[in-house]
């Protein structure tokens, strides 16, 4: 079970999955002499991470980088903020960097924390928000709709009231792996008082059906007051290397950047991520990777007899008796779940779309301890 780092706050349709996936190259699991990965024959499927691990491109560029770490990265920063802006049709001034998107979300907690108070989904990744909490950060909780959905209605209710200063909310939502709808989306953020801002964290959004048409990027560089956030983690196979970013409006990228919580950020991981940027052969190997993870689980789910919810993401969040047992009796075969999220969400149990072997162990268990 896991109640630590992110815990405080026979198949046809598989066979057809890894088929259809059979085509990708994928390294093979070595045992890791620096300890940093998990043992050979452990499923590790609890992080939502990209068993790809970073391209080739920005291992290539990792150890060409070593000779010269000992310089402070600060024109590469600007570098990559100016690769990202051009794609994203923004200038780069309107990008802030951060140790992984969390920073830039905890240095919007620290910002906007002192204007008011920050309204967030009942169940939703906050790790971000706990070093703002523990000083004295003013935050709602907002219940979920009947369905595990973001209740935007509820939001909007809440956000009517005078000390509102942000929402926070993940789309894709992390662990729900829940899209909201665009439009509505949209509606809701135009619908918003002009002095409470939108954060909408879109780690996940490059891993959707359709993210041009999901992403709330685009109301950013209207001028709306909405801050979006994204990482190098999922799609890239960077989550190690802590490289991760906000859009914004000229106004709310300056105050992000004098609340950002390091000076400088890491340069391996910054050549990583340049490098990585326009890899577009290696990002549409990860979406197929991760598809066919997610589908192969998908049917694993339906052939259990249980049910998941609808997920635009690389994990699913699966219905079971009971999540801790069931990450327990999990972990006792080798494979690492999530164990419920909350004591508020007991049934519920997340899982990663990791290396298609370690799936294909998890679905072959599912049916046997989805009951226990």
């Amino acid at each position: 079970m896991d109640i630590s780092r992110r815990g405080a706050l026979g198949l046809a349709g598989a066979a057809a999955a890894s088929t259809q996936a059979s085509a990708i190259t994928i390294r093979p699991m070595l045992p890791d002499p620096t300890g940093f990965a998990p043992a050979p024959g452990v499923a590790h499927l609890k992080y939502n991470e990209n068993p790809l691990g970073p391209p080739p491109s920005a291992i290539q560029a990792m150890a060409d980088l070593a000779r010269s770490s000992w310089y402070y990265a600060d024109d590469a920063e600007e570098r990559l903020k100016a690769m990202i802006g051009k794609r994203l049709g923004v200038p780069g001034a309107q990008v802030v960097l951060g140790h992984g998107s969390s920073e830039v979300i905890t240095s919007a907690a620290l910002a906007w924390g002192k204007r008011g108070t920050i309204l967030l989904p009942a169940l939703q990744f906050d790790e971000p928000l706990l070093y703002p909490m523990a000083q004295g950060l003013n935050y709602r909780r907002v219940a979920m709709a009947p369905d595990l959905g973001i209740d935007l209605g509820a939001l909007a209710r809440a956000a009517a009231a005078p000390d509102v200063a942000m929402i926070y909310l993940c789309n894709p939502n992390n662990p729900t792996g829940m899209m909201l709808k665009p439009a509505d989306l949209v509606a809701f953020a135009r619908s918003l008082p002009p002095c409470v801002t939108l954060l909408v964290d879109e780690a996940y959004m490059e891993l959707a059906d359709d993210p041009t048409a999901a992403t709330m990027l685009p109301l950013v560089a209207s001028g709306a007051n909405v801050i979006v956030t994204r990482t190098f983690s999922k799609l890239f196979g960077m989550a190690g290397l802590r490289i991760g970013y906000a859009v914004a409006s000229p106004a709310n990228a300056a105050e992000l950047k004098r609340h950002r919580l390091t000076i400088s950020l890491n340069a391996p991981g910054l050549a990583a991520a340049i490098a990585a940027w326009d890899d577009g052969a290696f990002q549409a190997q990860s979406r197929a990777q991760i598809g066919a993870a997610r589908r192969l689980l998908q049917t694993a789910v339906a052939k259990a007899g249980t049910v998941a919810l609808s997920s635009q993401t690389n994990f699913l969040f699966v219905k079971v008796a009971d999540a801790n047992r069931f990450a327990a009796a999990m972990a006792q075969r080798g494979i690492l779940v999530r164990g419920a999220w909350t004591p508020a969400w007991p049934e519920w149990s997340r899982v990663s779309t990791g290396r298609l072997t370690d799936v294909e162990r998890y679905a072959k268990a599912l049916p046997e301890l989805v009951r226990a």
